[in-house]
């Protein structure tokens, strides 16, 4: 559906608003860097449980299919709009972290059946809770949302580094990984500077191909050992079968209230940097739409055995950082998304990314979602009770989830909020807005 002018507002960063039409090479090119940018996060959940559940290669791929397939339909529906479901922005969906966690629990305990039966048998909440928000955004304000994105900014951060460091001492050196991160990033401070719109679109694939070059010239690229004999994968439901504990439900469910939070803030950082409105019923509309989306594309991983999806954070950096925040181009990430599904082989092509390269690319984009957050804050005046819900929400998400032997301690449902730095920001915020609120009008 075509939006009316009044639901846009003039960003002086944006190119390409969210219901621009774009020629097809530049929205292929724009939608391969949306893609680069969510690829190896969207596997990593499912390469991690493989590892450390021990399920055997073919099982692997076909759950990486499954992923990387579910993603794409959540992309297609987010991107489209069918209706209530959807929110009609260019978010991105992929396989989500949140959850990998309480999968890897589910999965030493019952194997794949185990983890996809619990995230299917909790996936209903999120569906009561889209239903809800509306009603809810008094409470779930742009200060609570900039909040949730501010600490989604600054949680995804040290993932950065730890891509910059990874393998120095074993693989390469701190000279080499530092040279080869710093390249990355200095090409992409200098295409914003740059006042030529070419460059500063394409800003991400070039600084990629030169730091591919450059891991090249020194021997850090490593192919990764991604075998099968099959070209072709064929969805099956409930190909591996499902399970089912209640000791397991309530932080299930706990985790869909956070993913959920999450979307909140994701959705509301793709509306602003698309140039949408972050108030008024239409924008709510959209929220419940994404996270109705969010709902569907879960359930239908589960039922074909793979993980539950979520909006990616990190897509929002690419759009502030290109320009680009046409939903056109979600459609060519689906399509591109759920090719690499069907053809398994062509994963190895993008999970191949040099870590250094990886680093510094995320560094910005990390940081440009956590400024968004700050700009989302900035939204409602800043005065005392305001700042006391900033004050508590970030104290208590950067300080008890940091203290792992602490939260172990807690009862469970109790330790899947806490252990989450997002969810504690997330939920701390709403219900300091909601003592705010009651306090302002008594």
């Amino acid at each position: 559906m075509r939006e009316s002018q009044s639901s846009t507002r003039a960003e002086p960063h944006l190119l390409y608003p969210h219901d621009a039409t774009m020629p097809p090479g530049k929205a292929a090119m724009a939608a391969l860097q949306q893609t680069i940018a969510m690829f190896v996060g969207c596997i990593t959940p499912a390469l991690i449980f493989s590892s450390v559940v021990g399920i055997d290669p073919a099982t692997q791929s076909y759950l990486i299919s499954i992923c990387l397939l579910a993603s794409g339909l959540g992309t297609l529906l987010q991107a489209k709009r069918f209706g209530i479901v959807g929110s009609g922005l260019l978010s991105i969906n992929g396989t989500s972290f949140a959850y990998v966690d309480l999968l890897l629990r589910a999965g030493n305990e019952g194997g794949l059946p185990l983890a996809c039966g619990m995230a299917l048998a909790a996936v209903p909440l999120q569906f009561v809770l889209a239903f809800s928000l509306p009603a809810l955004r008094s409470i779930i304000s742009p200060l609570v949302a900039g909040i949730v994105v501010l600490a989604i900014g600054i949680d995804l951060i040290p993932v950065s580094g730890y891509y910059i460091a990874k393998g120095v001492g074993e693989t390469t050196t701190w000279t080499i990984s530092t040279s080869v991160a710093a390249t990355v990033i200095g090409l992409l401070i200098a295409s914003q500077i740059s006042k030529r719109k070419t460059i500063r679109m394409y800003a991400p694939i070039i600084a990629i191909a030169v730091g591919y070059a450059l891991s090249s010239f020194f021997g850090i690229i490593h192919w990764p050992d991604w075998k099968s004999n099959n070209w072709i994968m064929i969805p099956t439901p409930l190909a591996y079968g499902l399970a089912f504990k209640w000791e397991l439900l309530i932080p299930f469910a706990v985790i869909y209230i956070v993913s959920s939070i999450e979307a909140i803030g994701d959705l509301s950082a793709t509306a602003s940097f698309s140039g949408m409105k972050t108030r008024g019923i239409e924008f709510w509309l959209r929220i419940r739409g994404g996270i109705l989306s969010d709902a569907i594309t879960s359930a239908f991983a589960c039922v074909f055995n793979g993980f539950p999806t979520a909006t990616f954070s990190q897509n929002n950096g690419v759009i502030q950082l290109t320009g680009v925040g046409s939903r056109q181009v979600g459609f060519y990430v689906s399509g591109i998304l759920i090719v690499a599904a069907l053809l398994p082989q062509t994963g190895f092509l993008f999970s191949a990314m040099p870590n250094p390269v990886l680093g510094g690319v995320t560094l910005v984009l990390f940081g440009m979602i956590a400024s968004a957050g700050v700009r989302m804050i900035l939204q409602e005046p800043l005065d005392s009770a305001n700042m006391l819900v900033i004050a508590v929400s970030l104290g208590l998400a950067f300080s008890i989830p940091s203290q792992e032997h602490f939260v172990k301690e807690l009862p469970e449902f109790l330790a899947a909020i806490l252990s989450s730095k997002v969810a504690t920001a997330g939920l701390t915020a709403i219900a300091m807005n909601c003592l705010t609120i009651k306090t302002m009008k008594s």
